[in-house]
């Protein structure tokens, strides 16, 4: 009896944590800018803003001080959803004031990022390895279980073996997989990337802190939005870029 029911629960158990992995999952770069206030430039121009939040496969921005439309509804939330996200031509996020101890934390950090710890370097070499290895371990996973559908009685439960497949790959799924060695080596340096903006390519430097399989995430990035938003806007933010839309071209020395 145990034989059979032990495999069900490891199976049960890892169902529950590939929901949830699956559930929180976030882009590696957008995962900087959760619930912090942001601004959009979407492909067709509209500028959008609010408190950023993150979701596997959505956007939301989260008001400050919604006010009634003239529909009278006070709308509090903007949703982005799919294919939306796939029109989205930049997310900017200002830094802290000059002169606060938030802006003295974001110069801190860019250092960081600039001058990576040992620690810091040797966990990103592990990510790198894992992600290398993925395939292998996957396979592995599939020898695991299809050992355990025929030495248990788990191989008489219809689509069990699918089903642990399934889930092995949500689990694999939810780790970061996009490895690019040039985009590796210039982590922590200066980069400049391009984006075709009116038929005219458009160069924007800045830091470049984080990649993944969709986006560019620059730190301290010389940009004037040309928006009114009903405060002073600095000149410089951190900015992701759709890969879809922008590339690396240069490093700077």
């Amino acid at each position: 009896m145990l034989d059979f029911w032990l495999p069900m629960v490891l199976l049960f158990v890892a169902a529950t944590v590939a929901a949830i992995a699956a559930q929180r999952k976030r882009d590696r770069c957008l995962k900087y800018f959760n619930r912090e206030p942001v601004m959009i430039l979407m492909q067709s121009g509209k500028w959008l803003w609010g408190r950023f939040m993150a979701y596997p496969k959505a956007m939301e921005l989260v008001f400050e001080n919604p006010e009634a439309d003239e529909s009278g509804h006070s709308k509090a939330s903007y949703v982005l959803y799919t294919p939306e996200v796939d029109g989205i031509k930049k997310i900017l996020q200002s830094p802290p004031a000059a002169g606060t101890k938030g802006y003295e934390t974001w110069q801190k950090e860019t250092q960081r990022i600039a001058n990576p710890s040992l620690l810091r370097r040797f966990r990103r070499w592990t990510w790198n390895i894992f992600n290398t290895l993925r395939d292998a371990i996957s396979q592995s996973l599939g020898m695991i279980i299809g050992t355990m559908k025929k030495s248990t009685p788990m191989g008489k439960v219809s689509g069990a073996d699918k089903r642990a497949g399934d889930i092995g790959n949500t689990l694999l799924g939810t780790v970061p997989n996009a490895y690019e060695p040039v985009l590796e080596k210039y982590l922590g340096k200066q980069v400049v990337v391009e984006m075709l903006e009116d038929g005219e390519v458009i160069e924007f430097a800045g830091l470049l802190q984080e990649y993944s399989g969709k986006y560019l995430l620059l730190r301290d990035v010389a940009y004037q939005p040309g928006i009114d938003i009903g405060t002073l806007l600095p000149d410089r933010f951190d900015v992701i870029f759709p890969r879809n839309k922008a590339l690396v071209r240069h490093c700077l020395n």
